[in-house]
């Protein structure tokens, strides 16, 4: 398991890392641990944080942007 202070991502979970990195932030978004004017780590950070190709980050984000 790798983890960052937001979300966590299980190699060994069967669900892709994008999907496992969407469920992550929304549940940390629902949970309170992301705020309202919180500042997400940039997508470079977040995806040497969790060891994942920074494309999958930014487009988590982009969804996540477009919800």
């Amino acid at each position: 398991m790798v983890t960052s202070p937001l979300v966590s991502i299980e190699a060994r979970d069967r669900t892709p890392i994008y999907a496992q990195l969407d469920r992550g932030l929304r549940a940390a978004i629902a949970t309170g641990r992301i705020q309202v004017g919180d500042q997400l780590p940039t997508v470079r950070q977040l995806a040497v944080d969790l060891r994942v190709n920074a494309n999958t980050v930014a487009r988590v984000y982009a969804e996540l942007e477009r919800a």
